[in-house]
């Protein structure tokens, strides 16, 4: 079952409260808590009271992301374990993080996933980790053979549309990912990276949401789909998103229903 999210680092200038506003606005299912933003690392308070503000709200804490980069320096995973800890009292199934800049094995890469998959596993968390330039997922090839050479059923990849990258070569990479593909960002941007409505990719989501539903591992389970775009303040920016919600609402629904 494909539902759909709204990404708190989207929402820059709004608070807490105003985040939950917006997602139920745009008749949202989910949000995905940003660390930097909106429930910093650590601060189980503040996520204990944003679990019970979005459940209250009818939404769900899907995923917590946060900038931590898989392969920096972490003695003992301190880090990692206040940011699993804070997920875990966000009530988030998912973990969503970034691979270190710079040159990196691919061995020891594949090492470091592992153990950090152990770890988010005793939780009941996936660990889902998002592509970026200037990193050792900075290619939707290259990304795919490392995830699939960790061989967790904990850790997954974080599909988007890659800036620079043609709209076929990104949606042949969310059916080439499969069950690799643990949630999907909507973006929505053009090839300079301006901010496009669903509507005007309609076809290529279409496809794309194709594939994220055939890759589900139990249909009753939630896939989710967080829009992700940067919104403007003031309601320029709610009618936008509730536009792209409606699209992938539409095109969703007209998935579900096929023979």
């Amino acid at each position: 079952m494909i539902r759909l999210g709204l990404c708190s680092g989207a929402c820059i200038t709004r608070d807490m409260p105003g985040v939950i506003s917006t997602a139920v606005g745009a008749r949202l299912d989910a949000v995905e808590w940003e660390a930097n933003l909106h429930v910093g690392v650590g601060d189980l308070h503040a996520a204990e009271e944003t679990m019970i503000a979005t459940l209250t709200a009818g939404l769900t804490t899907a995923s917590y992301a946060s900038i931590y980069r898989a392969g920096s320096e972490d003695a003992g995973y301190k880090r990692f374990a206040a940011l699993l800890a804070t997920a875990a009292v966000l009530q988030a199934p998912l973990l969503r993080i970034y691979a270190r800049s710079g040159a990196e094995k691919p061995g020891d890469f594949v090492s470091e996933l592992k153990r950090l998959g152990d770890l988010t596993a005793k939780k009941g968390i996936t660990l889902c980790l998002s592509y970026g330039r200037k990193t050792i997922l900075d290619d939707y090839d290259k990304a795919k053979s490392i995830v699939e050479a960790v061989g967790h059923d904990f850790v997954r990849l974080a599909w988007e549309d890659l800036p620079g990258a043609r709209s076929a070569e990104a949606s042949n990479a969310l059916k080439d990912l499969g069950r690799l593909a643990g949630l999907v960002i909507a973006r929505c941007a053009d090839r300079g990276g301006r901010t496009l409505p669903v509507a005007d990719e309609n076809d290529a989501w279409r496809e794309r949401m194709g594939a994220f539903k055939l890759a589900e591992d139990d249909p009753k389970m939630s896939s989710f789909v967080f829009l992700g775009a940067s919104r403007a303040e003031g309601k320029e920016g709610e009618a936008s998103l509730s536009e792209d919600a409606k699209a992938l609402r539409t095109i969703i629904g007209e998935i579900v229903k096929r023979p």
